[in-house]
């Protein structure tokens, strides 16, 4: 028997809190991100010539920070575009969000990591698996959407968060596959996430392509 209209209200919660919960934690992370870029220790007086030679001592750190800038950018807009989905938020919703939270929080650390020891294989395997849980977390909170029906917003029904499921699968792809390239090359495993834009754009026309086609044949 399904769950009647009073025990579904009883179980939902507004998503305001949640939203802003979500929004300070991304600032936060964005925000601490740029610690990871030292500032120049020069004995006495500094010259131009010292400050442009610490910069580019510290230009990879300036390629890392951005790349997680960038990265943590597009989580927030995912999470974003999945809150659209949502009229209401579940415990188990709940708890799905703050599980991939706390490896948000996570971001700057391995960022950090990565940048002073790009050429280890073992701060880039930390790096790209904090990357893989952040994204596979997006997936686990539309499965939970799937299984609480009654949190999806009117507008929408159960097929379009299986579409946002499929989307959302290609970065958790990716990630391994930078994990793959980081056995061979340490150095250059982070250039996967420069494609993930033209491959989502890719996937998205393709599933757009695909639902015309059902609609025709129906």
């Amino acid at each position: 028997m399904g769950k009647s209209e009073a025990e579904n209200r009883k179980n939902q919660f507004s998503l305001h809190r949640l939203e802003s919960l979500t929004d300070g934690i991304y600032a936060i992370a964005m925000t601490i991100l740029v610690l990871s870029l030292p500032m120049p220790q020069i004995a006495g007086v500094s010259t131009d010539s010292d400050v442009i030679s610490h910069f580019s001592d510290i230009a990879e750190l300036f390629g890392t920070y951005a790349l997680s800038f960038l990265l943590l950018g597009n989580f927030w807009i995912i999470q974003l575009k999945i809150f659209k989905y949502i009229k209401a938020s579940s415990i188990p919703h709940l708890w799905a969000n703050l599980a991939g939270l706390l490896v948000v929080c996570l971001i700057p650390f391995s960022s950090s990591l990565m940048g002073y020891h790009n050429h280890t294989f073992s701060a880039n395997l930390f790096f790209h698996i904090n990357i893989f849980l952040i994204s596979a977390f997006f997936v686990v909170q539309c499965k939970v959407l799937l299984l609480n029906p009654e949190t999806i917003a009117d507008q929408f029904d159960e097929s379009a968060i299986r579409r946002v499921i499929l989307i959302n699968m290609l970065l958790p792809l990716v990630s391994l596959l930078g994990i793959g390239i980081a056995f061979v090359s340490p150095e250059w495993s982070t250039a996967v996430y420069l494609a993930v834009p033209f491959l989502t754009i890719r996937l998205k026309t393709k599933i757009h392509n695909a639902s015309k086609d059902r609609l025709i044949d129906l």
